[in-house]
């Protein structure tokens, strides 16, 4: 039976929202990047999100012109540890700093997401169902952030968590 157009786009669309809440690496990461958005000087709190979800726009784009990145889930586990370094050391970062790095980390994630995309799903689709389920993430991450202060123990311990993760993420990735 073929399906109609509905649920199939449908269907891209929620594959697309789920990718980001599957993996432990994009997870922790664009959680804590949330909070960290809440935590940089001037509290740019919508700028940081949008910088990050464009930039994965463009990493996804990379991904779907034929151009990959060696060591994919190693880049992936880094960035997951400096993100969570960034939360560990607990103070406030400059607003353009924050986005050049987290531009950098969104395009890697991007490309990451933009490998996996389904061959029988539009691409278009399932992208914005991937910014949605990434934009809810990290909706939560600046939740999180607004009740944690950048240098308190709740926000540094995530930090210190979210590292450790990226670090067996990292070790997982080198062994297999």
């Amino acid at each position: 039976m073929e399906l109609d157009a509905y649920q199939m786009w449908g269907g891209d669309v929620l594959e697309g929202f789920l990718l980001p809440w599957t993996g432990i690496g994009p997870l922790l990461a664009t959680i804590a990047i949330g909070i960290l958005a809440v935590h940089v000087e001037g509290r740019s709190v919508i700028a940081i999100p949008i910088v990050f979800l464009c930039s994965m726009m463009v990493g996804a784009g990379i991904s779907g012109c034929g151009i990959r990145f060696p060591y994919m889930h190693a880049m992936v586990a880094l960035t997951v540890i400096v993100v969570g370094t960034a939360l560990a050391v607990g103070r406030k970062y400059p607003v353009m700093a924050t986005a050049i790095v987290l531009a950098a980390i969104g395009v890697v994630h991007g490309h990451a997401d933009g490998l996996v995309i389904p061959l029988r799903s539009s691409p278009l689709v399932f992208l914005v169902g991937m910014l949605l389920g990434a934009g809810l993430l990290l909706a939560i991450g600046v939740w999180l952030g607004m009740w944690m202060e950048a240098h308190s123990t709740a926000s540094r311990v995530f930090g210190v968590l979210v590292a450790t993760g990226g670090t067996a993420i990292l070790i997982w990735a080198i062994a297999t």
